[in-house]
């Protein structure tokens, strides 16, 4: 028996144009395997059509097309077949005008919401940019709220998320270096730096790590994110920072940092990133900085408390009651006559329930999610208690974790403490206050492990940078903030004249 040799597919790469119209659109048409929205309009009479234009109907503005690409081919279309019509002559309106010498480039810029305009007896074709479709408008954030600042964030449209960015930062500097990712899905990623003001091999450390990707399809900045990042093991501490408001990549470009913007996400991350910036909010730097220090140090201790509660409750009253005052230890056994299970079962238990509670108001609709969210938890709590399965207090407990992880400004981070917290229930159910401790010791350790793209996670504690604390724990006045964070500052530290703390210290002594 003789076998059938398998027949070898051409690649893209080896279809080249051949100056034949007809044969170049059957070409092109059997890549895109006939689609329907793959739209050929010829120009020309009944009897000869020397031009074609090509476009995904999908990804175009029909306006467009019609307006700057058909309309003026149609105006200077010519009759004679000897003298045919020269396009490179024609000035198109649309924003971009391209030449393509392949197949392969041609249909990458068509979808890219291009227009191909071909034209017969000649192996090359222009590009025209028509690109347009629904698109989401700039809203209102929903996650990253404030109370006093802007309200725009970032859509899924790449070129008006970079608009977002240098509308705040009108300069020459701000460079934007984009490049497509993604065998199949082709998405374009940009990198935007500071010039000066960010390191250069910190750029092109980050363009690097980019280039090598090789992947079929970038849906989301979270593939770019856990390909990218430092190989730190296993870890549940974000290492890139990721943010869908304008305000706040701005922010971190002019501390020298770099900001990786995905098409179709809508969102920025940032790197390097350190612990000091996953625990500061937008706001800190919209009020007063008196009040943000408070809300600081109060967001501080909020996640430390949302990490540690729940596994101190455990340890204090399953192996150290004599640290308990008499009356609340009376208080707190009266409360757990009948309830069957101990309290590590019982906290966990809580601890599980709250986490199901929380899943579910984020997957059902908007306007009934949050209620679902507070009312059973008020419900089932209540219900729990008189049932006699858990104690008042561990209820009180566990609400206060919860309402305590609220208060973390980086969503990221507070999964992180999410996970913490049920590895250190565990560990204090069975080693008590040691195990609780020495749970505590191993985190930090773990934190003084971790990069992100060579900076030390815990920048400035440690390594420890004195000019740095006036912005990690409280905010010092803007007077005094006049450098970059070193860690990742480039050439240009400076970002505000010593003249300027002159002025402040002078009106004071007029005063």
């Amino acid at each position: 028996m003789f076998r059938r040799k398998p027949t070898v597919k051409k690649k893209i790469e080896d279809y080249q144009f051949k100056g034949n119209l007809a044969e170049d659109i059957r070409i092109i048409k059997e890549l895109f395997g006939h689609s329907s929205d793959l739209i050929i309009r010829y120009i020309g009479n009944d009897d000869y059509n020397p031009i074609a234009v090509l476009y995904i109907d999908s990804l175009i503005e029909r306006e467009s097309i019609e307006e700057y690409v058909i309309s003026e081919l149609n105006d200077n279309y010519k009759q004679d077949q000897n003298n045919p019509i020269n396009v490179k002559e024609i000035n198109f309106s649309t924003i971009k005008k391209e030449d393509t010498s392949s197949i392969k480039e041609s249909i990458t810029f068509m979808l890219q919401g291009y227009s191909l305009v071909l034209i017969d007896k000649q192996t090359n074709g222009i590009a025209l940019d028509t690109a347009g479709g629904e698109r989401r408008q700039v809203s209102e954030s929903e996650v990253e709220t404030v109370v006093r600042g802007p309200r725009e964030t970032f859509n899924e449209t790449l070129q008006t998320n970079i608009g977002l960015i240098r509308r705040r930062l009108h300069t020459h500097k701000l460079k934007v270096h984009e490049m497509n990712i993604g065998e199949l899905s082709q998405t374009t990623v940009a990198m935007i730096g500071i010039d000066d003001v960010v390191k250069p091999e910190m750029f092109e450390e980050v363009k690097k790590r980019l280039e090598k990707i090789e992947i079929d399809g970038i849906l989301d900045s979270l593939y770019l994110e856990e390909i990218i990042e430092d190989p730190n093991g296993y870890t549940p501490f974000p290492t890139i920072f990721n943010s869908e408001r304008p305000d706040r990549i701005s922010a971190g470009l002019l501390e020298g940092r770099i900001a990786i913007l995905s098409d179709g996400t809508p969102g920025a991350l940032l790197v390097p990133a350190t612990i000091g910036l996953f625990l500061t909010s937008n706001e800190d730097y919209y009020q007063r900085y008196d009040f943000a220090s408070f809300l600081k140090l109060l967001r501080g201790f909020s996640f430390l408390l949302s990490i540690v509660l729940p596994g101190f409750y455990v340890a204090l009253l399953t192996y150290h009651q004599e640290m308990i005052p008499t009356p609340l230890l009376i208080a707190l056994t009266g409360q757990r006559e009948g309830v069957p299970f101990a309290i590590a079962i019982e906290v966990l238990l809580m601890e599980i329930t709250f986490e199901i509670l929380r899943e579910a108001g984020l997957r059902l609709p908007k306007t009934i999610g949050a209620a679902v969210s507070i009312v059973g938890g008020l419900v089932l709590g209540q219900a729990a208690v008189e049932a006699g399965l858990v104690g008042q207090a561990t209820v009180i407990a566990v609400s206060l974790t919860a309402i305590s992880s609220f208060t973390t400004p980086s969503y990221n981070l507070a999964i992180s403490a999410r996970l913490l917290r049920f590895a250190l229930i565990i560990l204090s159910a069975v080693l008590g206050a040691f195990g609780l401790i020495f749970g505590l010791i191993f985190i930090y350790i773990h934190l003084t492990t971790l990069r992100s793209f060579g900076v030390p996670y815990l920048t400035p504690i440690v390594p420890f940078h004195k000019d740095n604390w006036g912005d990690l724990f409280i905010r010092t006045p803007w007077w005094t903030m006049r450098e970059r964070p070193n860690e990742v500052a480039g050439e240009n530290k400076d970002r505000m004249s010593d003249s300027n703390d002159n002025n402040h210290l002078n009106r004071r002594q007029k005063k």
